[in-house]
């Protein structure tokens, strides 16, 4: 009887231990309320652990090093365009495969410390996205305030909540209001309603070549070679979504085409040789 109780009492043990070991390890652009754990959040649920990084490299180099299971980086933005320093580093990593992608409805706010006025603020952190969205806001409403560009919406706001001073503001989420002591000074001042961001969830698993809402891969090669992939693509069925191109600093005319469309790995497979493209599969996954 008492080894019965014994035994029982392992399996719960090891119960638990592979439940905990089973939830991710995720880095993702820091600090603390950036949109960049809201993605986290949207795709892994309340499942897992993140971890804030100071920069979006460090959150990939983490990933690279094994030290978490998945990375968050912000891709692609419809007021701002594609965020290029984060697609460098996609390109860079040849180890790391796209596993899922988040897009989200973004809100910029003005933030700062509670009390403070609009006339009062003379300096406005964030990031060079979040710069790009409230521009025209800026410009209407507090056109001489300095506006200084930092690691992330979230560095903005802990850095307004830091200095304790009612002359400088930021532009962020509204959850950060709340994580950094600070009041929306005004709501919603993105230039438009529309205004998404896309995330791709990073991981080093070899990609599936299942069915799925998307494809992602980069055709490394000349841009006049680049008419030929397209028609590839279009005979295969295989609707493009966006691509984004970034010198590959060997020649003029070189380029890294990062892509993502719809179709399946076969269609993919089958563009191999057909446009003087060298390419690199990173994923075929789903949109949430």
């Amino acid at each position: 009887m008492r080894n019965k109780k014994l035994l029982i009492l392992l399996v719960l043990c090891l119960g638990t231990l592979f439940s905990a070991q089973a939830e991710p390890v995720v880095s993702y652009l820091g600090p603390q309320g950036t949109y960049s754990q809201e993605a986290c959040q949207v795709f892994f649920g309340q499942q897992g652990e993140f971890l804030p990084f100071e920069s979006v490299s460090k959150a990939v180099q983490s990933l690279v090093e094994g030290k978490c299971d998945y990375a968050v980086i912000p891709q692609e933005n419809t007021l701002g365009g594609a965020v290029l320093d984060y697609v460098d580093v996609l390109i860079a990593h040849k180890e790391v495969f796209v596993s899922g992608e988040v897009e989200l409805l973004i809100n910029q706010n003005l933030l700062a410390l509670p009390g403070a006025k609009p006339s009062d603020i003379k300096e406005v952190f964030s990031h060079k996205q979040g710069i790009i969205q409230g521009r025209e806001w800026l410009d209407k409403n507090i056109p001489d305030a300095k506006v200084t560009e930092v690691s992330s919406t979230a560095e903005g706001a802990r850095l307004v909540s830091e200095k304790g001073d009612s002359s400088y503001a930021a532009i962020s989420s509204a959850a950060c209001a709340g994580v950094y002591g600070l009041e929306i000074l005004a709501p919603g001042i993105q230039n438009n309603n529309s205004n998404k961001t896309r995330f791709y969830v990073l991981s080093l698993k070899e990609p599936t070549d299942g069915p799925a809402q998307r494809l992602a891969f980069i055709a490394t090669g000349k841009a006049d070679n680049l008419p030929a992939l397209m028609a590839e693509m279009k005979k295969r069925k295989m609707t493009l979504i966006t691509i984004h191109d970034r010198p590959r600093k060997t020649e003029l005319g070189e380029y890294y085409y990062l892509i993502e469309c719809t179709g399946s790995y076969k269609s993919y497979q089958k563009l191999a040789g057909k446009s003087g493209f060298d390419l690199r599969y990173l994923g075929s996954f789903d949109l949430r």
